[in-house]
């Protein structure tokens, strides 16, 4: 408890006008901060700009960020490319409300990655391409039902938001867990709508098909889990749901919003050799501006131009987000780019581990290419529910606090999350973050010891 405490008042030392902003910001905003997650205690230091792999705060603090907007930032903040294209396009018009050039310009740069896309469409965040590719699925199929993993996350509209963080004492049976709403203001009856399958069980997962045999429309899936640090799919798990979604006439839709164009350049679905029926895409597609998309065949996407399932946004594939969408895709996320970014993950990995062994930290380092985490525990987490049976998100606190104190940001806040190293990320930015590991590991393995 007095490392906690220690930690807490040297990070307050360092950030008074964030206190103070905060505490201003609070009297009009809900917690003083844009989305709940970024929230937390004591408060979050606010942020004066960016640069490249830096974040910096109102009191002047330099962050080397690998939080890069929760995984939005695989290119990096303002690269000298998409800031040059932005400025471009701010001379030519933000938004037409009319079909444009580059529409298909950025589809194409899409489809060129995922085969599965033969139309897209565009959206302005990961929670409109999930609720508009969730219905078209529902369309196609005519059947109402949404299945969906345990301890997932697809953004914020309804249907989605169902045992996303369900309590130990409600989570009902591993192979069938119980419906469990996402805070209060979701209704009843849409939760009924919704069954929840857990993750890496494909016996579990037909059992819940089969008892709800035409009645399943789509099933919505993270490849790998992000939203429980990073929890990747077993052997053939990704396979065996293809080939059960056929069997059963349910098209899968893979959640692309966190792994697409950053675990390979076609995402999770390229990374482990499968294609689904529908993507849904948003975070890095658009080096840092806020655009999604989702996809699939002609038979579902047409659904929309015979008005059959509708689809409208007057910021839709606007052109601010597409030049860039299409400038990040082009020419910035190469495959030397790819090397680049995974070979940093692989010493990230190495340089974490080998500081976890020599101090006697309990822990591993799970990640895929450029995306990874630290997790204080030796389980082989698998799902939802070992991941919080091994995780303590108290001790974790630990960990991160210790590294933005040394003025690196980890990844964003919360044991759940995961790193992202982003193209202007070096190998020297990765030592200075290993280091920093260093000066509090043995901190840490005394914490650890005694929290046991």
């Amino acid at each position: 408890m007095a490392y906690w405490e220690n930690l807490v008042a040297e990070y307050r030392e360092r950030t008074p006008t964030s206190e103070t902003l905060h505490e201003e910001t609070r009297e009009h905003i809900p917690s003083g901060v844009a989305s709940t997650s970024r929230q937390f205690d004591p408060y979050p230091f606010y942020i004066d700009h960016s640069d490249g792999v830096y974040l910096e705060d109102v009191d002047g603090n330099r962050y080397l960020d690998y939080d890069m907007n929760n995984g939005a930032g695989l290119c990096g903040h303002t690269h000298p490319k998409i800031t040059a294209a932005l400025h471009d396009q701010l001379d030519e018009g933000t938004l037409y409300t009319m079909p444009h050039g580059l529409l298909a310009e950025a589809a194409t740069e899409l489809k060129k990655r995922w085969s599965a896309l033969e139309k897209v469409r565009f959206t302005n965040s990961g929670t409109e391409a999930t609720m508009h590719a969730i219905r078209m699925a529902r369309a196609y199929t005519g059947r109402d039902k949404l299945l969906k993993i345990e301890g997932t996350y697809h953004g914020v509209h309804d249907y989605v938001m169902v045992s996303g963080t369900p309590p130990k004492g409600k989570a009902g049976h591993p192979n069938r867990p119980m419906k469990v709403a996402d805070g209060h203001g979701i209704p009843d009856k849409t939760v009924e709508t919704v069954e929840i399958a857990p993750f890496n069980d494909l016996e579990a997962t037909e059992d819940i098909m089969r008892d709800n045999i035409n009645e399943i429309g789509a099933f919505i899936v993270e490849p790998v889990m992000l939203n429980k640090s990073v929890t990747p799919p077993q052997q053939d798990y990704l396979e065996g749901l293809k080939d059960l979604c056929d069997e059963y006439g349910i098209v899968l839709i893979f959640d692309e919003v966190k792994t697409g164009v950053k675990v390979a350049p076609g995402g999770a679905a390229e990374y482990y050799g499968v294609q689904p029926d529908m993507v849904t895409m948003a975070k890095s597609i658009g080096g840092e501006t806020s655009v999604g998309a989702f996809g699939g065949s002609d038979a579902i996407m047409d659904q929309i131009s015979n008005d059959y399932a509708w689809h409208y946004g007057t910021y839709n594939g606007n052109p601010f987000v597409l030049r860039a969408l299409v400038t990040a895709l082009r020419d910035v996320l190469t495959d030397d780019a790819y090397q680049h970014v995974n070979k940093l993950g692989e010493q990230m990995k190495s340089g974490y581990e080998d500081v976890i062994e020599d101090a006697g930290i309990t822990g591993q380092v799970r990640n895929v290419n450029s995306q990874g985490m630290v997790q204080f525990t030796d389980a082989n987490i698998t799902n939802y529910r070992e991941f919080m049976a091994n995780i303590n998100d108290d001790f974790h606190r630990l960990f991160w606090f210790g590294m933005v104190n040394q003025g690196i940001i980890p990844h964003p806040y919360g044991a759940r999350q995961q790193w992202t190293i982003s193209v202007q990320h070096t190998e020297e930015h990765v030592d200075e973050t290993i280091e920093a590991f260093k000066n509090i590991a043995p901190t840490l393995a005394d914490e650890q010891e005694s929290w046991h």
